[in-house]
């Protein structure tokens, strides 16, 4: 077993959380990134491992092994030198498998929308119930502080990602998992910048569904004609769950302060419970985890348990302001269906609340003219929408650009309450300016990035107007 291991590429999320695992193993860990930054910069320091800011040939003198994150490109100085010294080196999605899943029972939830909360809560439905599993979550689950654990028990639950592994592994992560029971949680259009189109996609689910073993199980969202198709010659063990006839579905009964009360109907059984969640986007996560959990042996009475204990995922529909009539939600939306999905449950939620939708165009895909047409009408739930003029990361070619003063004026055409904004502070001014605190507020934060440091700024800004209701 290889003692003396680098990550290039440290500082992405997943990357980051490897290396902490690997650390927790007793591994010797070192790392390197273009930048070295929190959050994920703060959290190795505290565990003693070498980071280094730049990438250097030198900085993989001494490795037994090398693992290359999916941001690194040919052409990085350590990865030339590891190619030139023949160094042995993994992907990240290759070195969980080698070191973490090998030995347990995978369990894999993949799609293009709900992956971290339904992982999330699907891992926390097992601990509550005393299975003691490994997770590995592509967000900060709140009940646990971490996006991983390592646990004595044989299930290992994973988010199953459909982006590619690395430079010299152009196929899914997910593929290196090899799950033993499978989640889909929905099936759309992303990730344009490695995606032809929607059937290249379907075609990696058709193989990942083909991994699953005869005595596994599949539970997939009816939502999704596609899914249904893509299942539909599995020897495996499959379930739909949802609405319209699903073999798992529930009945929304209302709400009882911060929870959402829901009847769940199981082929297994009936019960009842409450959740922090809300939505039908959210239910619909409910369902795939008590699904899975349920056919996995765990009892009613503890789903019913672990969903009521269930905090969330930071960045999925967090409440990380609530003083003087005003609501602010962090959510990682940057998806049409997610954006649209967000913004419906919170008009449902708030039905007499103003709602603010902020947004910024950052994954590689929102940053395209892919979703161009689309765009504009998943705003329609929102009384003003405020969009930032896309992130500058890697270069996007200009004919595949986001049109963000065509974006606009579509928009308009629905909303006049619009507008677009070069700078985040500009964006801020104008809500500033034009928020009523005599009435209630609710004001959602859409980005998969750092927007610009925008959740830092603004609760200060909402506590300067609290005070005189508007500012004119």
């Amino acid at each position: 077993m290889a003692r003396n291991i680098h990550l290039i590429g440290i500082c992405g999320v997943a990357m980051g959380t490897l290396a902490q695992m690997l650390h927790d193993r007793g591994c010797a860990v070192s790392g390197s990134d273009q930048n070295i930054y929190p959050p994920m910069s703060d959290i190795l320091k505290k565990s003693g491992m070498k980071l280094y800011s730049g990438f250097s040939a030198d900085n993989v003198s001494g490795a037994d092994l090398v693992i290359i994150g999916n941001a690194v490109s040919r052409g990085n100085p350590e990865a030339e030198r590891v190619l030139n010294d023949r160094i042995p080196y993994l992907s990240m999605a290759q070195a969980l498998y080698n070191f973490f899943l090998h030995d347990r029972e995978v369990i894999a939830v993949a799609g293009t929308h709900g992956k971290s909360t339904t992982t999330a809560l699907l891992a926390h439905l097992l601990v509550s119930a005393g299975a003691d599993p490994s997770f590995f979550v592509g967000g900060v689950t709140r009940n646990y502080d971490s996006n991983y654990r390592l646990g004595g028990g044989n299930y290992f639950i994973i988010e199953g990602d459909e982006y590619d592994s690395a430079f010299f592994e152009k196929v899914p992560k997910f593929v290196y998992y090899r799950p033993g029971h499978l989640v889909l949680t929905s099936l759309e259009f992303d990730h344009a910048d490695i995606y032809r189109d929607l059937g290249e996609i379907e075609t990696w689910f058709r193989r990942l569904v083909n991994m699953i073993p005869s005595n596994g199980n599949i539970v997939y969202s009816s939502s999704y004609k596609n899914l249904g198709e893509i299942v539909a010659k599995s020897l495996s063990k499959r379930y739909s769950y949802g609405k319209d006839g699903a073999d798992f579905t529930y009945v929304f009964r209302g709400y009882d302060g911060d929870f959402s009360c829901l009847d769940i109907v199981t082929p297994l059984g009936d019960f009842s419970t409450r959740t922090r969640l809300f939505g039908e986007f959210n239910f619909d996560n409910v369902m795939a985890a008590a699904a899975m959990a349920r056919l996995l042996g765990i009892g009613e009475e503890a789903i019913a348990r672990g969903l009521e204990s269930f905090q969330g995922v930071r960045r999925r529909q967090e409440l990380i302001y609530d003083r003087n009539n005003i609501k602010i939600y962090d959510d990682f939306a940057h998806h049409p269906t997610a954006i649209r999905y967000v913004l419906r449950t919170m008009r449902e939620r708030y039905p007499g609340a103003r709602l603010w939708a902020l947004y910024e165009p950052r994954s590689a895909t929102s940053r395209r003219n892919v979703f161009q047409d689309v765009l504009p009408a998943s705003f329609a739930p929102a009384d003003a929408v405020l969009i930032k003029t896309p992130y500058e990361g890697s270069a996007v070619r200009e004919g595949d650009r986001l049109d963000p003063d065509r974006l606009l004026r579509d928009i308009r055409a629905i909303n006049e309450n619009a507008g677009l904004f070069g700078a985040v502070e500009d964006m801020l001014d104008h809500v500033a300016r034009n928020i009523d605190t005599r009435e209630e507020n609710v004001i959602v934060l859409m980005s998969n990035g750092g927007f610009d440091g925008i959740y830092g700024k603004i609760p200060a800004m909402m506590e300067a107007v609290a005070g005189y209701g508007v500012k004119n």
